[in-house]
Formats: C-alpha cells, structure tokens, sequence
C-alpha cells in the first residue's frame, strides 16, 4: 500500500509552518511509500517561487516522493468525482490517489479530506 500525499501537506515543510515538525516526524515514522501525480511538482515549484525558496529544496522535498503521469481519463475521472465543493486541482489529487490504489492520503485541505474520506480513504493531517 501507499500514501497519496497532496500540495498541502508539502507545502507545510516548505513554509515551515507550525505543523512542520510532527509531519515531519510522522513522515520520518512512515513504513508506506509516499505517492502522488505530477500535478505535486508543479504546485509545489509554484510554492516555492512564491516564498522566493531555492527550487533546490523543492527538488529534495519531491524526490521523497514516487510521481505518476495523470491519463486523459483521469482528467474525466476527476472531473466526474461528486462533491460540487470538491475543486478542480483537489478531484485530480484525490482522482490520483485512487488511480494509485492509495490507503490513505495526506492533506491538510479541508475539501479534499472530506472527499477523501466520504470515499472511504483514511485521511491524515500530522497536527
């Protein structure tokens, strides 16, 4: 098995938010391998422009992680996903996660967590 992990939860150690620290060591503790799509670098090389962070770290952040090409009918899928809260990038993510046969996915947003967890995904936000 897997965890998907999404934006935000990487976006986390790249800000050096509050939650740092124990996401951190969760991850540290974690016998999964963390998965996502492509989607993850571009989001979180956007993060790291806008905290003006050297595209350096960001690279040492994903390489943690096992990255998956999104098919067009992920695109579909996504798009199809319920949830009119659910926005756009987050049904891709959570379309992702599903694709990957993912266990449990790795977020701090309050949207996809729900998705994620109305679909039967354990959800995990290291606090």
């Amino acid at each position: 098995m897997s965890v998907y992990v999404d934006s935000s939860a990487l976006a986390v150690i790249l800000r050096a938010e509050p939650q740092a620290p124990t996401l951190l060591s969760w991850l540290r503790d974690l016998a999964e391998p963390l998965v996502s799509t492509q989607l993850l670098e571009t989001e979180m090389r956007r993060v790291g422009l806008r905290h003006g962070l050297d595209q350096s770290v960001v690279t040492d952040l994903l390489a943690a992680v096992s990255l998956t090409v999104l098919r067009k009918a992920d695109f579909t899928a996504g798009g199809l996903l319920g949830g009119a809260g659910l926005r756009s990038l987050d049904a891709l993510h959570l379309q992702g996660a599903l694709r990957l046969d993912a266990r449990t996915i790795l977020t701090y947003d309050r949207r996809l967590a729900e998705a994620a967890g109305s679909i039967g995904l354990e959800v995990v936000a290291p606090a």
